[in-house]
């Protein structure tokens, strides 16, 4: 063998021995081991900036219905009668503002009007209220639903206002914050929708749940009503409001109903927001 070969051999032999696994352990100081760190879940340790699609959730809300069986979600801006017009909070003085959106026709679909139509519940929720007649009113009732009873891609559809503080009403009447007639929650929120001037007393009692589309009673013309037409109004506050009843500072109404009015319009304990909010997303 020449002196070219046999140097070859020697750094063969040399690497085979540098490479053995045991010469490695017995260079390595056993306190210089590193244990293996607990495996951390990939979007941890690889965030990554594309969302992942969203997945509904079981058992949540995921769609609006009509207030009216005879319209779609298109066909009811074709019915507005009077839009929401934003009220000045805390006060009731004759400003053009409107609480609410108003539902009505004349000669539509074979109906002289919409006297009679069917009113229907557009989400789930609780009845929480039965107005039995007053001013302003009429027949009406009050649902509730939870906002965390709703599909998160749908609440964030509705573009639903903060939270704001609440105000001490116009002096003439009569508030007191810790006179609420129920207990409201401290951590929860839900979406409260009136539907006002039914024909008659509605077909649901407080207490009773509601779904989507189920049939909530008539529209009729009952209360400070100069034709048949449904008035829908919707408010956001803290989850548990039971109003027995509500009615506006006339000699009719006894002093729980005023009260419970002015917390409801005038507090702004409820927040008041334009119902088109709600009622244009399916469109």
């Amino acid at each position: 063998m020449g002196n070219k070969g046999f140097k070859y051999l020697i750094l063969i032999i040399f690497l085979l021995g540098a490479c053995s696994p045991a010469t490695l352990v017995e260079e390595i100081d056993s306190t210089q081991l590193i244990e293996t760190p607990t495996a951390i879940p990939p979007a941890t340790r690889f965030p990554t900036s594309t969302p992942q699609s969203a997945t509904p959730t079981p058992g949540l809300q995921r769609e609006i219905c009509s207030p009216l069986e005879t319209e779609t979600h298109s066909t009811l801006l074709e019915i507005i009668t009077q839009p929401f017009k934003q009220p000045r909070i805390g006060i009731e003085d004759g400003y053009p503002a409107h609480h609410g959106v108003d539902f009505a026709h004349y000669r539509r679909n074979g109906l002289l009007s919409i006297e009679g139509v069917t009113i229907q519940s557009v989400l789930d929720g609780e009845v929480v209220t039965v107005i039995n007649d007053q001013y302003p009113y009429g027949y009406a009732l009050i649902i509730e639903t939870p906002l965390d009873t709703v599909d998160a891609a749908l609440l964030a559809q509705f573009n639903l206002p903060e939270v704001e503080p609440t105000v001490t009403p116009d002096p003439k009447f009569e508030w007191s914050p810790i006179a609420f007639p129920f207990e409201l929650s401290e951590e929860s929120r839900s979406l409260y929708i009136l539907y006002a001037h039914l024909l008659a007393l509605p077909e649901v009692q407080v207490g009773e749940t509601v779904v989507c589309g189920q049939k909530l009673g008539q529209v009729g013309n009952s209360g400070d009503s100069s034709n048949p037409h449904l008035h829908f109004e919707t408010r956001i506050g803290p989850s548990g409001a039971r109003f027995e009843s509500m009615a506006y500072y006339i000699t009719q109404s006894t002093a729980s109903e005023r009260y419970n009015y002015v917390v409801w319009r005038l507090s702004n304990l409820f927040q008041v927001f334009d119902p088109m909010l709600l009622l244009d997303i399916n469109g």
